[in-house]
């Protein structure tokens, strides 16, 4: 008979891995040498090459991801309320696409000397190595699921009750089968980390520059009276250098903002670490190498083989950055449904989930391929007084499959209007750029140059900001 599970998290037992007596044989995680046991040469510093080759490719993958929002804590079990039935259709399991792996990537709260643990970051990576592809999605922790065996509660919960009730497989063979059951997903891989191992990265790697888009106020818990809040800080808008601890709390932050926000900033500062970890390069990597080990050691489980982990890492080199594709389970497809507990949750709509996910693997289309083709040459110039913001767009234009070659300012900083100065006339990334920032015509200017070193030069207003809620 099961023990009673508390209404936050459960208990953590030892997880066993193949060299461990009572190991499954099939489950790597929680040592070096389990990790690397499949490679012939065993010296030390080659082993914990696998641990970097893995720190730097999930670094690199979690970069273009975005993660899911957090709302309430739900206990487990079932609701007693009467449950909306969404999509009620089951759908098959998501079948493998032939030599695409799947990958889950796992955040978690667990903090010693805590035993128990939750979930609050699931992203599903696929990669595709032939079409040259990856895909990342966002899989909210407070989707309400039927957790096999343990009643319906929130699937943030999956992991720490497989590792404490000795499911087989662990956590994550029980959170597979609860994807696979109720939403129709599967993985062929994990990762899981903790929060103290995200920040500790940040400090190692010298910190971060975040392109933060938004004024953010940052709220943190009151310890001296529960359930109420302190303002720690107001992030402004602008590029910002952040520590590990403000890039957590940053990211975790979820009192008093929007719904999905908090998704919103840990984008920003995942991408900051993907810029840091390429500003560095394997040089810069180098020397912070066996502090970064020593984190993930203590701080990291996964099962990718070390093979996997070499070949993940060399590939991510050779997939250009706009075919990284971050979509995520929202509300269009979980409607929000309040339990009789009174708990937020969302009720996942299987088969609209199920449509999305077929399409989450797309060659690109054909105006990404003129984009890339044309390979248009683009100054970003600051026309206004926000410090770093051509800076800012210059990235963003980068990450969408622009080549920006030049970023400075404009002899005005007063610009309300951003304006475009074509040097070579019309054609499709003009055209993309008049839609990317919504220029009317009457803002953009063709001045014949073809000596200049750039063939278009977009020169930012304050209109150029994004919309904040």
């Amino acid at each position: 008979m099961r023990a009673p599970l508390c209404g936050g998290c459960v208990a953590k037992r030892h997880v066993t891995t193949s060299a461990e007596p009572g190991g499954d044989g099939h489950r790597r995680r929680g040592t070096l040498s389990a990790l690397c046991g499949s490679l012939k040469v065993v010296e030390p510093f080659v082993r914990k090459t696998g641990w970097a080759l893995l720190v730097v490719c999930s670094l690199s993958l979690v970069a273009h991801a975005g993660l899911a929002p957090v709302q309430a804590s739900l206990a487990p079990g079932s609701a007693s309320a009467s449950e909306p039935q969404v999509g009620s259709t089951m759908p098959t399991s998501t079948s493998l696409l032939d030599g695409v792996t799947h990958i889950i990537l796992l955040g978690t709260d667990f903090r010693p000397p805590a035993e128990g643990w939750r979930t609050d970051t699931m992203i599903l990576v696929s990669v595709d190595p032939d079409e040259k592809l990856v895909s990342m999605v966002s899989i909210p922790r407070d989707l309400y699921v039927a957790i096999p065996g343990f009643g319906k509660t929130r699937l943030n919960l999956a992991d720490n009750i497989g590792e404490a009730e000795d499911y087989p497989g662990g956590g994550p063979d029980l959170l597979k089968d609860t994807l696979e059951k109720n939403l129709g997903l599967t993985f062929d891989r994990f990762v899981r980390i903790d929060f103290q191992a995200f920040a500790d990265v940040v400090n190692i790697l010298g910190g971060i520059d975040v392109d933060v888009r938004c004024p953010t106020e940052l709220w943190v818990p009151n310890m001296k009276d529960p359930g109420e809040y302190l303002l720690y800080r107001t992030i402004p808008a602008g590029m910002l250098h952040m520590d590990g601890d403000l890039a957590l709390i940053y990211c975790r932050c979820r009192a008093h903002t929007p719904v999905f926000d908090r998704d919103r900033r840990q984008r920003e500062v995942l991408l900051a670490i993907r810029n840091r970890v390429l500003e560095l390069g394997v040089p810069g990597l180098l020397p912070r190498l066996f502090e970064l080990l020593e984190s993930m050691d203590l701080h990291m489980q996964t099962d990718l083989e070390a093979g996997e982990i070499v070949a993940l890492a060399q590939l991510l080199t050779q997939i250009p950055l706009h075919n990284f594709s971050q979509s995520m389970i929202d509300l269009s497809l979980a409607p929000e449904w309040t339990t009789s507990e009174g708990a937020w949750v969302m009720l996942p709509d299987r088969q609209l989930i199920k449509q999305s996910m077929a399409e989450r693997l797309v060659p690109s289309t054909w105006e990404e391929e003129t984009l890339a083709a044309e390979g248009t040459r683009i100054a970003v110039d600051n026309g206004t007084a926000i410090e770093g913001f051509a800076s800012q767009i210059a990235d963003r234009l980068v990450a969408s499959g622009y080549s920006v070659v030049e970023v400075g300012k404009d002899d005005r900083l007063d610009a309300v209007e951003t304006s475009i100065i074509s040097h070579v006339g019309t054609n499709s990334t003009l055209e993309r750029l008049q839609e990317y920032f919504g220029v009317s015509a009457d803002n953009v200017r063709y001045e014949p140059d073809w000596l200049s070193g750039v063939s278009i030069r977009v020169i930012l207003g304050t209109d150029a900001q994004p919309l904040c809620p």
